[in-house]
């Protein structure tokens, strides 16, 4: 196992620019230095970190070409060969990260902005193109949530008509499926990948979204066995992130949208609140678990990513510095390289931002 990261000594190496839009998912690929970042548009870009920092800002290798709505989320299989997308376009694709280009074109990374003037590019760069390799269809509405089993086995994504899908993920195959009341908001897989915890957001008159369920599903079956919506002390919230310590005791989820952005440790077999966490200022996107659960790391609506002691809710770091406000300042997501010597975020400003950890 890789060195414990130190996450108190974390510094902005680069600051990669994408002013296509905002930077919605991101994820290293395998065991690489190579970086997977989507946009609201349904584009997906390709880079190449440096092994170290102080190196020249590396500019985009290849745009990955298909989805035609906000990428949501992007996983990377263990081996690096596969990367995994969700978008808004009601589908899920697969990229053969061996696949050779088809063809090039130019993008526009920067540009000057002067009022009531159209943008005017500052830079401009040539990259490679790819189509994806596989399309699953089966999703009649925007796919928000998603989680790969820690096998790379299994693939269950949820959308806004609350659809749930169980995927064969190496064949890419429906496994079997079941319906939520409301919309699919975030899905965590427990460690063996036998349960599915399921936050749902139930949309009231003008989309208040006040009213929410958390629920635990059996995979195999389809069957609903736990619910948690009134046990977890935030009843009426939504939940934005969800995440299973490896051990499978733990439960983490964090309010999600225009909520207060505070994180809940569960219990995982009784939906006890075991620890309330400040969490982040409007809302929380991603979690994660490290160091066998003992570190929980968030990112939310707040350009920061913010490292917790779980057996306490200690905050131990703050990675990036809040812009000042919900619609300027999100971080839609994060991925912490697999040598554990890079953390990135995708921000909402139109750039993926690269830490050095220490």
């Amino acid at each position: 196992m890789a060195d414990a990261p130190n996450f108190e000594k974390c510094t902005l190496a680069y600051t990669l620019p994408w002013e296509a839009g905002w930077v919605t998912a991101v994820t290293f690929i395998g065991a690489s230095r190579k970086l997977a970042a989507g946009n609201e548009h349904g584009q997906i870009m390709l880079w190449e970190v440096p092994e170290k920092a102080g190196e020249t800002v590396p500019l985009p290798t290849r745009r990955l070409d298909g989805h035609t709505n906000y990428v949501s989320r992007l996983f990377s299989a263990a081996d690096g060969k596969t990367l995994i997308s969700t978008s808004y376009d009601h589908s899920l694709r697969y990229w053969d990260m061996t696949a050779g280009s088809k063809g090039e074109d130019s993008v526009v990374l920067q540009t000057k902005k002067a009022p009531n003037k159209e943008p005017v590019p500052t830079l401009t760069h040539k990259v490679e193109l790819q189509a994806s390799e596989k399309t699953l269809g089966g999703h009649k509405d925007w796919i928000q949530a998603t989680d790969l089993s820690a096998d790379g086995n299994l693939l269950v994504s949820g959308d806004d008509k609350g659809n749930v899908i169980v995927w064969d993920r190496p064949a890419g195959t429906e496994l079997r499926r079941w319906q939520l009341k409301g919309w699919a908001f975030a899905i965590a897989l427990s460690p063996d990948a036998k349960l599915a915890a399921v936050a749902e957001r139930i949309p009231l008159i003008f989309d208040s979204g006040r009213q929410a369920a958390l629920r635990l599903w059996d995979v195999t079956t389809g069957q609903m066995v736990k619910d948690f919506s009134n046990q977890q002390g935030a009843k009426g919230e939504h939940f934005g992130a969800a995440a299973w310590s490896p051990d499978g005791k733990l439960l983490a989820v964090g309010q999600g949208n225009e909520s207060s952005g505070k994180i809940y440790l569960l219990d995982a077999a009784t939906g006890k609140k075991v620890q309330e966490i400040a969490g982040h200022l409007s809302g929380v996107n991603e979690l994660r678990f490290l160091e066998e659960g003992k570190l929980l790391l968030s990112t939310g609506r707040d350009t920061a990513i913010r490292v917790w002691q779980t057996s306490d809710g200690k905050k131990l770091a703050e990675v990036g510095k809040p812009r000042g406000g919900q619609f300027k300042d999100w971080y839609h997501a994060m991925s912490l390289s697999a040598d554990r010597k890079w953390l990135a975020a995708a921000d909402m400003a139109g750039a993926v931002a690269v830490f050095a950890v220490g």
